[in-house]
C-alpha cells in the first residue's frame, strides 16, 4: 500500500512538472530584429502565455517586443507588471531604461538602469545605455567612464563610437566627433542615429553635399523615418531651395502626422512668400500639437495683422507678452496691431483726406512766413520691428545631439 501511494505522488508531481514545462514552452524566444513575420507571431504567442497565466517572463518579452515595434507606453505598461511580479530581475530594469529613454525621461530611465547594474547586469548595451543617459544630463565624464566599459567588452560595438561622437560634439570637438560617427558606421551601418548626426554636422559646416549624400544612404536604408525627410528639408531650406525643402517636410508630416516641428518649417516657407494664410494654418497646427512651442503665439499673431484680422492678432500678441514679456517682436506686433485697429474702427481727423480750405490767409509782412519745405517729415517707427527673417531657422538646423 506504501509503495502504491509513493508511485501515486511521485505521478503527480511529474504531471505537475510537465504541466509547468509546456506552461514556459507557450513562452516563445524573441525574433531576429526586422523579422516582422515572426514578430507578429511571437506577440500572439506571448499574448496568449499572458492571457493563461500572466508570467512576469510573457510580460517582459512582450514589452521588448513593443519597444521594437515604437509602441512605447504599452511596452512601459508591460515591463512595469513584470517588475511587479518580480523585481529582483536585472534585465527587466534594463529593459525599462531603454523604454523611458525612449520615452524622453533619462533622469527616471538612469534610476532603472542603475538598479539593473546593481541586480548584476553586465553588459555593454548597459553601460552604452548608461553613457547616454549621463551625457544627456552633461555628465560627460561619467559618460565616458561608462562608454570605455562597454568598449573593453565589447570593441566592435558600433553604437558605443555614436555615444563617443555625440559627447565629442557637445563639447564642441567637431573633428573627433565626426573620426567616431564614421567608425560607428563601419561597425554598424544601419545604426539611424549615426546618419542623422552626419548630416546634421555637415550641414551646420556648411557642406551640404555631404550632408545630402548621408541623409541618401540612411533613407535608402530607412525609406518611411520621418525624421530622414525632416533632416533632408532642413538642408534645403538652409541653402534657399524651398520648393524641394517644402516637399521634405510635406512627406515628412505625411508618415507621421504629428510631427510639429515639420509644420513650423513650413508655416516658415509659407510665411515667406507671404501666403500668411497657409503659414497661419500650419502655424496654427503646431499649436495644436505642442502648445508650449517657442514663441508660436507670436508667429500666429504676426499672420492675421499681415491678413488685417486686428483683434485676432492683439489677442495672440497679448498671450505672447504675458508668456514672455522680453519678446520684443510680440510687444511691437501689439503695438501696430492696437494702433491699426484704432485707425480702422475711430474717426480720427488726422487720417482725413487733405482738403483744400476755401479761403487762403494771405501772409502778413509783419510776420514771416515758414517754409516748410527745406524741411524733411520722418514718420515716428517704433523701437522694435518683427522681421519676417526667423532666428527659428538657425535654432532648428543645429546638430540633433545639441537639443
Amino acid at each position: 500500500m506504501r509503495v502504491y501511494l509513493l508511485t501515486f505522488l511521485l505521478a503527480l508531481v511529474l504531471a505537475a512538472c510537465g504541466s509547468d514545462n509546456r506552461r514556459t514552452a507557450r513562452i516563445p524566444p524573441l525574433p531576429p530584429p526586422g523579422d516582422s513575420t515572426r514578430t507578429a507571431a511571437a506577440l500572439r504567442a506571448l499574448t496568449l502565455a499572458i492571457n493563461q497565466t500572466s508570467p512576469a517572463s510573457a510580460f517582459a518579452k512582450r514589452a521588448v517586443l513593443l519597444l521594437a515595434m515604437g509602441r512605447v507606453n504599452d511596452a512601459l505598461e508591460d515591463i512595469n507588471r513584470a517588475i511587479s511580479r518580480n523585481d529582483n530581475v536585472g534585465s527587466y530594469y534594463l529593459t525599462r531604461a531603454q523604454i523611458l529613454r525612449a520615452l524622453q525621461q533619462p533622469a527616471k530611465a538612469l534610476e532603472s538602469a542603475q538598479r539593473a547594474e546593481i541586480l548584476g547586469v553586465d553588459t555593454p548595451e548597459l553601460y552604452t545605455l548608461q553613457g547616454d543617459l549621463l551625457q544627456q544630463q552633461n555628465d560627460f565624464g561619467k559618460a565616458r567612464l561608462y562608454i570605455a566599459k562597454a568598449l573593453q567588452m565589447a570593441p566592435f560595438e558600433g553604437e558605443a563610437y555614436f555615444f563617443n561622437g555625440l559627447i565629442a560634439a557637445r563639447q564642441g570637438d567637431t573633428t573627433q566627433a565626426l573620426a567616431h560617427y564614421q567608425q560607428s558606421l563601419r561597425l554598424k551601418p544601419r545604426y539611424l542615429e549615426t546618419y542623422n548626426q552626419l548630416a546634421a554636422v555637415y550641414r551646420s559646416l556648411g557642406d551640404h553635399p555631404s550632408a545630402l549624400a548621408y541623409n541618401n544612404r540612411a533613407i535608402s536604408y530607412f525609406p518611411d523615418n520621418p525624421r530622414l525627410y525632416y533632416g533632408r528639408g532642413l538642408i534645403y531650406h538652409v541653402v534657399g531651395e524651398l520648393d524641394s525643402a517644402t516637399v521634405c517636410y510635406q512627406r515628412a508630416v505625411q508618415l507621421q502626422p504629428t510631427y510639429y516641428q515639420a509644420f513650423f518649417q513650413l508655416g516658415l516657407i509659407f510665411q515667406k512668400y507671404r501666403n500668411y494664410y497657409g503659414a497661419l494654418t500650419h502655424y496654427q497646427r503646431v499649436q495644436q500639437l505642442r502648445p508650449q512651442f517657442p514663441r508660436i503665439d507670436t508667429y500666429i499673431g504676426f499672420c492675421h495683422e499681415r491678413m488685417g484680422q486686428f483683434e485676432l492678432a492683439i489677442a495672440s500678441y497679448t498671450k505672447a507678452t504675458r508668456s514672455n514679456p522680453a519678446d520684443q517682436q510680440a510687444a511691437a506686433g501689439l503695438w501696430r496691431s492696437e494702433r491699426r485697429m484704432y485707425v480702422q474702427n475711430s474717426y480720427n481727423s488726422l487720417f482725413l483726406p487733405e482738403t483744400k480750405p476755401e479761403k487762403e490767409l494771405a501772409p502778413t509782412r509783419s510776420r514771416p512766413v515758414l517754409d516748410t519745405s527745406r524741411f524733411r517729415i520722418s514718420t515716428i517707427q517704433p523701437k522694435a520691428r518683427l522681421s519676417t527673417r526667423s532666428d527659428s531657422l538657425q535654432r532648428t538646423v543645429r546638430p540633433i545631439g545639441g537639443n
